[in-house]
């Protein structure tokens, strides 16, 4: 084989060593960091909402229907699921974002409960 042959030969592309899947492969290291981060994204928005509206709702039945239908003790319980509730929301979303679960942001899932204080204490 000459020197010009196996010019030839090195630069065809191997055909065995390329994947066929279903599977879309991205090109660049950025694009998968890009991706990674939508849906990052979208999860913890999903998260968040789910359970910081189910904290909301709860706090927000303890200080409107719940001062009539409840006994004192069953309110100050269910305003406790709902702090509860929402800090496990917060602690939720935080991990899915690759943060420690006791960072200061998680205290945000208190607010539902915070809000709420001065109607169930009053």
């Amino acid at each position: 084989m000459s020197h010009e042959t196996r010019a030839l030969v090195r630069k065809q592309p191997d055909l065995g060593t390329s994947v066929m899947g279903d599977e879309v492969q991205t090109s660049s290291e950025r694009e998968r960091r890009s991706l990674d981060l939508v849906q990052r994204t979208v999860v913890s928005l999903i998260v968040g909402g789910v359970i910081g509206k189910v904290a909301i709702i709860l706090a927000l039945y303890v200080i409107t229907r719940g001062k009539q239908e409840l006994p004192a003790d069953s309110i100050v319980g269910l305003w406790i699921m709902s702090a509860v509730i929402g800090l496990v929301g917060a602690i939720a979303v935080l991990i899915i974002n690759r943060r420690k679960p006791y960072h200061p942001l998680a205290l945000l899932g208190l607010l539902p409960a915070l809000a709420t204080a001065y109607w169930v204490f009053n």
